[in-house]
């Protein structure tokens, strides 16, 4: 019994006992006639008196005046010791016997939770199956238990013990649970536990952590292998990962772009384990390599960030331009050099990721990085701070917050994420049968899903998470519903040609190279080359992965669609707004609306503000005298606010950002609201 549930235990038993007790003195006084003048301290003294041995002595005391209200708390009252008694009695009887009975049943007709890791981490796990489900906690160490037992002082709570893990699962009915949990902070230990709960029959699911890179590598395919040998579904998951796709995500990939489409910069500040993930992610991704090779710009503020090698790998893979500095953190004339540096030698930046050891830190770095732009006079791209909770900073609107997914989000985001990249494989196999013929299945890539090995699911993952990014690029998205518009012709050459860039840059950073001949042992392909000098069949592969966004936007139960941009390049008065509103909204179906607006002025501020509280998406197009708004103190919050919510950003290279919508818009609305000018 942990000191919390006796405490509980306790607090129940005196409580009754208080309860009881004034039970019985307001039975005492409802039951004798009133006080006669002066009587009433003496009345009290002995009714005080007369209660405390009723419960003492469990005796009783008739009613005279019979006042049923008055009797009844009497009654209750004079029993209130066999009450405690039957009472701590059951709690014996539930702490010494009852609770290997409630396991018993577990062991022997499953439906509940074994969740082994800290309370924090498994709190959205246990809240997800209800109260009514039962609940097993292991705990990594004591201080964990205690933490646990804090929250969920009624739980079966026990700490992992390495050495007997099989036998402790076993006594908890892992192969019967509905769901075992490898959630330590401890890699080795969730891999243990997971080899453990796979080591006898069951139909529960498996949750595994894992967020070392290497661990994920070596452990998770033969986890795989063995969880559908078993017939048993199996999510593995890297918190730090996940939260770095949302951190993509939230940069606006291809959702911020500039005029004359410059060269790929992107900047990458602070300290953890973070930086390291979100730097080969965003490598990975192949951002801007299909013109030019992108430049990273990695400002460490703090020690412990990539492991031995991360950094030579990263460099020596060719994807991407590494310039790295270490920055003193504690002193802000040095980051603010460092950041000067980084940006004045290639601006523009496109995004800017800030994460530390804890929430703080990483808010820190974002609003200063936000704060020396401003003062050079740069635009400021997307900064993306890799916090706890999204709430607005800055003066900008351009810092976003990428929160952590707590456990239940994240078995749910990689379960999305892998039936997305089982749809991409799937459509390979299918290409390949036919292409290959005979000879399919030979290569590596050429097996089942779950028998892939964990670096060609992770290509397909990252086939998925760039679905966003590619549809950007030619002015689509993905939305809930059905009915997918194929891209054009022209438009799916150019996602085939992103499309490879992203793989180069996946095989590259995985240790391969250019070689005439595809050499496994060595690691040389010859397709890592620039998409325009692949031959046809090889150019096709590339055609083939972006024939499966549709497929992969049905799993999710979306439609893909093409943007309607409208541009809008004067202020509408309230009549022609609403006009101009509702025939947005009578867009047909394969087409979203999206209304193309500069922000040069207060009135396009409020303007963008009214679209989108009326649920417009809206593109907000700036130009250098954009800058000017954000020195006025009555147009810098709504700009801000504009900014925060805007669908796409688009930078302009003149003060005059309006000649622009003639490049990014189809259509136009006139002074009156209605949609009938060409660009």
């Amino acid at each position: 019994m942990n000191p919390r549930r006796l405490a509980l235990y306790l607090a129940l038993l005196v409580v009754l006992g208080l309860i009881g007790f004034g039970l019985a003195l307001w039975g005492l006084f409802g039951c004798a006639p009133p006080p006669l003048p002066g009587d009433e301290l003496w009345t009290w003294r002995r009714n005080l008196g007369e209660a405390l041995g009723l419960l003492v002595r469990l005796g009783s005391q008739s009613c005279f005046t019979a006042d049923p209200g008055g009797a009844l708390a009497l009654w209750l009252g004079s029993r209130t010791v066999a009450i405690l008694a039957a009472i701590l009695a059951l709690i014996v009887l539930w702490e010494s016997v009852g609770r290997e009975l409630r396991l018993a049943w577990f062991r022997a007709r499953g439906g509940h939770l074994v969740l082994a890791g800290t309370a924090d981490d498994l709190a959205g796990l246990a809240r997800q199956h209800g109260r009514f489900a039962g609940t097993v906690f292991l705990a990594p160490d004591r201080g964990a238990a205690v933490d646990i037992a804090r929250h969920r002082p009624f739980a079966e709570i026990a700490m992992i013990d390495a050495k007997r893990l099989p036998l402790q699962l076993a006594r908890f009915g892992a192969n019967k649970a509905t769901l075992l949990a490898a959630t330590t902070p401890s890699d080795l230990a969730n891999v243990a536990l997971a080899e453990a709960g796979l080591a006898t029959p069951g139909s529960g699911e498996l949750l595994v952590r894992l967020e070392q890179h290497s661990v994920r590598s070596f452990s998770s395919h033969r986890l795989r292998i063995r969880a559908a040998d078993r017939g048993r579904p199996l999510a593995i998951v890297s918190l730090t990962q996940l939260q770095t796709r949302r951190g993509l995500a939230a940069a606006m990939a291809g959702r911020y772009t500039l005029d004359g489409a410059p060269r790929v910069h992107i900047a990458l500040c602070g300290s953890g384990r973070g930086l390291e993930a979100a730097s080969f992610e965003i490598a990975r991704q192949g951002f801007g390599l299909d013109t030019e090779k992108p430049l990273l710009s990695i400002l460490r503020t703090g020690a412990g960030d990539f492991a031995p090698g991360a950094v030579h790998r990263l460099e020596s893979s060719g994807v991407a331009e590494i310039e790295m500095a270490d920055v003193l953190a504690a002193s802000a004339d040095g980051l603010d050099r460092a950041i000067a540096a980084a940006v004045e030698d290639h601006p523009p930046l496109r995004a800017v990721h800030c994460m530390g050891e804890t929430a703080g830190e990483a808010e820190a770095l974002a609003q200063r990085w936000e704060e020396v732009l401003l003062a050079l006079g740069q635009p400021v791209p997307p900064i993306v701070a890799y916090a706890a909770e999204d709430r607005p900073l800055g003066s900008t609107g351009m810092i976003r917050v990428a929160t952590a997914h707590d456990l239940a989000e994240a078995r749910e985001a990689a379960r999305l994420m892998d039936q997305r990249a089982r749809a991409v494989h799937q459509l390979f196999l299918d290409a390949q049968r036919l292409a290959r013929g005979d000879k399919f299945g030979s290569a590596p890539a050429e097996v089942d899903w779950e028998r892939l090995p964990e670096s060609f699911q992770n290509d397909n993952r990252n086939v998925a998470d760039q679905m966003d990014f590619k549809l950007a690029t030619i002015f689509m998205l993905a939305r809930p519903g059905a009915g997918s518009v194929a891209p054009t012709p022209d438009d799916a050459e150019q996602l085939a040609e992103l499309a490879h860039a992203r793989w180069w840059a996946a095989k590259a950073l995985s240790g391969w190279r250019f070689g005439p001949v595809r050499d496994d042992k060595k690691m040389l392909h010859p397709d890592m080359l620039p998409y325009d000098q692949l031959s046809e069949p090889v150019r096709q592969k590339d055609r083939d992965e972006v024939a499966s966004l549709a497929a992969m936007a049905g799993l999710a139960g979306e439609a893909l669609l093409r943007e309607r941009r409208i541009g809008l390049p004067r202020p509408l008065g309230t009549a022609a707004l609403t006009r101009f509103v509702d025939d947005l909204r009578a867009t047909p179906k394969p087409f979203v609306p999206v209304a193309v607006l500069s922000l040069d002025d207060a009135a396009m501020v409020r303007l963008a503000q009214a679209l989108i509280g009326a649920g417009i998406a809206i593109e907000a197009v700036l130009g250098r005298s954009t800058g000017d708004l954000r020195g006025d103190p009555g147009v810098a919050p709504e700009l801000a606010s504009v900014l925060r919510r805007a669908w796409r950003i688009h930078v302009a290279g003149d003060d005059d950002a309006r000649p622009a919508l003639a490049e990014r818009a189809t259509a136009c609305a006139n002074e009156n609201g209605a949609i009938d000018a060409l660009v």
